[in-house]
């Protein structure tokens, strides 16, 4: 078969067109970087239960053939920010759920960003019938803000007490943070003396305190001290924390390593915890 040099011509313009059209058709497609998260039509585990939201609401039976139904609805308070470090924008949300009775309880939720989209966080009870206040993404963190009632006061009360959750990603799975760490931030440049504040359950204190120690590049410690608490501290519940560490800046290295460790009377290395950032010597 014999091609003329029309033929020719033309099959490149088709060619042409093919690639360019191609081209235009990736261009103008959806992109990873433009998925945004939607909480109202996430999938999420409360209580083990996979609960799918449509616009924003679930309803299930409780039993099997039941007439009575667990209402799941989205509430709002949306966040966005980085999870579990690994550059992408996560997202962070409010869900509240009646199962009928007189109870509505409230979860904190998160959306995880991958290469396919959004993926559903298991739920973390917030409390029952509480009121939400507000949700951020902050150090790696979702921190739910909201008011509750004090111990021992009836549902009928107003919820007039603030508490927070302090949320983290450990191992795939959204769990509560047992310390928060406000100052320094990772990656922190500084210098002596050091001082350090956040949020701590009240079980990493004894004695109202838990070490601190700052290591050089290589490891080695160059000065320790410890982090008090800034109210009750026998509780499960958070507890502000401060502490100053004096140091002399290493001869070598301008990176170095501050530990806050959970005191641990018992010895038990099961009772052990501890979390680590990075800083950098001025």
């Amino acid at each position: 078969m014999k091609y003329t040099k029309t033929t020719l011509v033309r099959t490149i313009i088709i060619f042409a067109v093919l690639v360019v059209g191609l081209a235009i058709v990736r261009m103008l497609g959806p992109k990873n970087s433009q998925i945004i998260a939607d909480p109202k039509n996430g999938t999420y585990e409360i209580d083990g239960q996979k609960i799918a939201l449509v616009n924003g609401l679930s309803e299930i039976p409780t039993t099997p053939g039941s007439a009575s139904k667990l209402i799941t609805r989205y509430f709002g308070n949306d966040a966005s920010g980085d999870l579990n470090n690994d550059g992408k924008n996560d997202a962070g949300a409010v869900l509240s759920q009646n199962a009928g009775g007189t109870g509505t309880f409230y979860y904190a939720v998160a959306l995880l960003k991958t290469n396919s989209g959004y993926v559903g966080t298991n739920a973390v009870l917030l409390g029952d019938r509480i009121a939400p206040q507000t949700t951020g993404i902050k150090n790696g963190v979702l921190i739910v803000n909201y008011a509750d009632r004090l111990p021992g006061e009836p549902f009928t009360a107003q919820p007039s007490t603030g508490k927070s959750k302090y949320l983290e990603i450990r191992n795939g799975k959204l769990e509560e943070a047992p310390i928060y760490i406000e100052s320094p931030l990772g990656g922190a440049s500084v210098s002596s003396p050091l001082t350090v504040s956040g949020v701590v359950k009240g079980p990493w204190f004894f004695e109202a305190s838990f070490p601190l120690v700052l290591t050089d590049w290589d490891g080695k410690i160059i000065a320790q001290g410890h982090a008090t608490a800034q109210g009750e501290w026998m509780t499960a519940d958070y507890v502000r924390f401060t502490g100053t560490i004096t140091f002399e800046k290493p001869a070598y290295g301008e990176r170095g390593t501050l530990v806050f460790r959970k005191d641990n009377p018992s010895g038990l290395p099961r009772n052990d915890d501890a979390r680590e950032i990075t800083v950098f010597f001025k």
